[in-house]
């Protein structure tokens, strides 16, 4: 194995593509990589597909919406990054059906220098999902009527969070999951977090696969659902026990949470939601889903979702425009333009 490593490492033994640019070598690097590595493993991700189907129940969904008044709430942060520090910006909003009722907290704001000891963009996540839930919950203190609230995002979360931001952002965080989840109970709300891009191992370690695969959940359901079904409901914190022997940041969660995968759409590309509920919500499982399903007319993703989505997103375009009012407006108080130049390579999309 030596001797070989040498040969293909060895700059003196390699051989120049003389008649290719670097960009056609790279296009066939990438082709024959991934389509080798597709044909290697479709046998075994349809062995493990087709046993999934066999282990574990599978139910198709009907369109059907028993709900009425439903909420979708969701949060959108950006990132400015100037050369002097970090600053960001987060907002979440309610998106209430049928009447189309908005309703946000006031945008919260951050910066950091760049020596700060934690990742910034994982302070600004963190402290972007608090917001998500806090608005949800002061949307429901308003007494507005709510059947459903969903949230785009978890209800169960890995253990990523444990190392996110600084303890107070943690600590905020699930202060912010259990009171919500602790006005739905005495309220009477169904409550759901819709996982649009799910890149866990919860049912792959459940269903003791964690030695035979390194696939994510997603991907395999992909495989082993059809458009309009879902899996039966299993525990994220299960799997995660079984993965680590441990699970302190659900632990922290006061409320048992359950999930589901959920394929809600016949688009090759897409790969099925996660849905995750709380147990006090488990008899509403079956009607929440086929909700999702009957609302699913954009990219697999039920319609309350979507409306929230749109109304909360923080574009570029967006942050671009402001970053050019911030330019004029130093420019006519001080001159110093060069007080606020963005960080190389971000001059682009800013608007310099």
């Amino acid at each position: 194995m030596l001797a070989v490593k040498e040969k293909i490492f060895a700059p003196e033994k390699t051989i120049p593509a003389s008649h290719e640019n670097l960009s056609l070598s790279l296009r066939n690097l990438i082709l024959d990589e991934i389509t080798e590595n597709v044909f290697e493993q479709t046998p075994k991700v349809n062995k493990l597909a087709a046993w999934i189907r066999d282990e574990i129940i599978i139910t198709p969904l009907t369109k059907r919406e028993d709900y009425v008044h439903v909420v979708g709430v969701d949060a959108g942060s950006q990132v400015i990054p100037l050369a002097s520090r970090q600053y960001a910006v987060i907002g979440a909003l309610a998106y209430a059906l049928p009447d189309g009722k908005r309703f946000f907290l006031s945008p919260e704001s951050l910066s950091e220098p760049y020596s700060a000891q934690y990742n910034f963009r994982s302070l600004v996540d963190i402290r972007r999902e608090a917001r998500l839930y806090e608005t949800a919950y002061r949307y429901l203190e308003q007494g507005t009527e709510t059947e459903l609230i969903f949230i785009d995002g978890p209800l169960a979360y890995s253990n990523w969070w444990q190392n996110a931001g600084k303890q107070e952002d943690r600590q905020r965080l699930i202060n912010a999951v259990n009171r919500l989840l602790r006005r739905c109970r005495e309220s009477g709300i169904a409550i759901a977090g819709i996982v649009k891009r799910p890149s866990a191992r919860y049912l792959i370690h459940v269903l003791g696969l964690s030695r035979e695969t390194d696939f994510t959940d997603s991907f395999l359901m992909l495989h082993a659902l059809n458009p309009g079904e879902m899996t039966e409901i299993f525990s994220p914190r299960m799997g995660l026990q079984m993965a680590t022997k441990t699970s302190p940041f659900m632990d922290a969660v006061d409320t048992p949470i359950y999930s589901s995968y959920v394929r809600l759409t016949k688009e090759w590309q897409i790969p099925p939601v996660r849905i995750d509920v709380p147990d006090f919500c488990l008899d509403q499982f079956d009607d929440i889903a086929n909700y999702s399903y009957s609302t699913s007319y954009w990219n697999g993703i039920p319609y309350p979702i979507v409306k929230a989505d749109e109304a909360v997103k923080v574009t570029k375009r967006f942050i671009s425009d402001v970053y050019s009012e911030v330019l004029g407006r130093v420019s006519r108080v001080n001159g110093e333009i060069t007080q606020v130049a963005p960080f190389w390579g971000e001059s682009r999309w800013m608007g310099v």
